[in-house]
């Protein structure tokens, strides 16, 4: 009987340090997404205030060096 209680206080243990990691990993996933939302917020923003493009238009790029 000894053995099956210490069998199941390891099993324990061991979901219980899992689910933490589990919920650390998901505690950090969440700040990522809530970070890329708020750039991608700031995205739309400039996009709808027409603010130019850094990259060049393609009349302006300099032709390829095999040309």
């Amino acid at each position: 009987m000894d053995e099956r209680i210490t069998e199941l206080e390891t099993k324990l243990a061991f979901q219980e340090a899992s689910l933490q990691s589990m919920s650390d990993e998901m505690a950090t996933q969440q700040k990522l997404i809530d970070s890329l939302l708020v750039d991608i917020q700031q995205l739309k923003k400039e996009v709808r205030a027409g603010q130019p493009s850094p990259m060049m238009k393609a009349s302006e790029e300099p032709p390829p060096p095999h040309y």
